[in-house]
Order: C-alpha cells, then sequence, then structure tokens
C-alpha cells in the first residue's frame, strides 16, 4: 500500500475517533468496492455480504475511540470483515448442524429453537422499515428506489421526471430523518449507512 494512502487512512481513522461523519463515510466509500468481491468470496450470497459490511463499518463506528491505536487501517478494516464473514460461516454450520440433530429427534421444537437469533436482526429490520414508512411519500418513493431497487440519483431523476440534485437532496433529508428516528428507538448509526448503497 502507497505511504500517502496509509497517511490518508490513518488521518480519516483519527477524524472518525472524534466522532467525524464525514471521515466515516469518506472512509465507507473508499473501502465498499474493495470489501463487497472479498467478502462475497467468503459466504457467496448477496444479501449477507451487504450485512457483513454494513456489520464491519457499525463495528468500526460504534469502537471508533480504539482508532487511534490502529498502525494499519487497510489491514485492519480487511480483517475484521474476514473475520466476520468466517464466523458467519461458523455459525451457520454449527445452525445446520443443530437443526439437523433436533428434526431427528424432536421436530415439534427444532422451529422454535432454530429462530432464537432471527429475532434480534428481524425488530432491527422491522424499526428501520417503520422509520421509512414515516417519511413523506415522494420520499419514501425516493429512498426506496436507491435503496431497494438499486437505482442511482440519476436514474431515479429521470424516472420521476425530477432534477438530480433534487433527488440527492431528498435522499439526505430522507437519511438524516431516518437516524433521527431511529436514534430515538435507541439505534445510533452514521448517515452513511443509511443513505450509501451498496
Amino acid at each position: 500500500m502507497k505511504e500517502n494512502e496509509i497517511h490518508r487512512d490513518l488521518s480519516l481513522f483519527a477524524r472518525i475517533a472524534d466522532g467525524d461523519e464525514a471521515a466515516f463515510e469518506q472512509l465507507y466509500h473508499l473501502y465498499l468496492p474493495e470489501l463487497y468481491p472479498v467478502v462475497f468470496n467468503i459466504v457467496r450470497t448477496e444479501l449477507l455480504v451487504k450485512d457483513i459490511i454494513q456489520e464491519v463499518f457499525l463495528y468500526l463506528w460504534m469502537d471508533r475511540e480504539k482508532l487511534n491505536g490502529v498502525e494499519q487501517p487497510r489491514h485492519w478494516i480487511f480483517r475484521i470483515a474476514y473475520n466476520r464473514s468466517y464466523t458467519w460461516l461458523k455459525k451457520q454450520i454449527l445452525r445446520e448442524k443443530t437443526a439437523r440433530e433436533l428434526l431427528d429427534q424432536q421436530p415439534d421444537q427444532a422451529v422454535s429453537g432454530s429462530t432464537e437469533e432471527a429475532i434480534g436482526f428481524s425488530e432491527a429490520a422491522r424499526l428501520v422499515m417503520e422509520a421509512i414508512n414515516q417519511l413523506p411519500p415522494k420520499s419514501q418513493q425516493i429512498y426506496r428506489l436507491s435503496r431497494e431497487a438499486g437505482l442511482k440519483p440519476a436514474a431515479i431523476a429521470e424516472q420521476l421526471g425530477m432534477d438530480v440534485q433534487a433527488v440527492k437532496n431528498s435522499l439526505y433529508r430522507s437519511g438524516k430523518t431516518l437516524k433521527t428516528w431511529l436514534a430515538g428507538k435507541g439505534i445510533l448509526v452514521p448517515i452513511a449507512l443509511l443513505i450509501s448503497r451498496l
């Protein structure tokens, strides 16, 4: 890795450690294209790739006070991504083994035992959906086209007959609204995780 890139990442880590969301967003966009294929090669499921990458950056943000002690930011980020990916694989193998054993021994109890971990994720997902439903109808439409349909602002603007900047402004306002709403529910996330398209 080039010296200037190491310096750039160390600078971003220092700013993030101080709570700078702009630095977090910059780092997120720098590493997202590199992390995506790496995580995909491990878990082989597109939806899981998105979840794991967001988990990596959420972990980075939540533990940001430790970032000043990191000497090699790139290696640190990729190590976290590898660890999260392989941890998921191990858990998945264990879940499948446990589910098979439960089905063999007590078929009626297998379902309730295997759904416990999913409840936490579904509750968080429900809160995010609830937050999106609080947005004005037009903002909801733009946000869903971006996050769920995967369209870029230019494509959304063309589809809705709007100015590209108006679409970008709407996405940013929606992200801020969602962040505030989720914070009220005890979920604190940087705005970049709410408005960036994977």
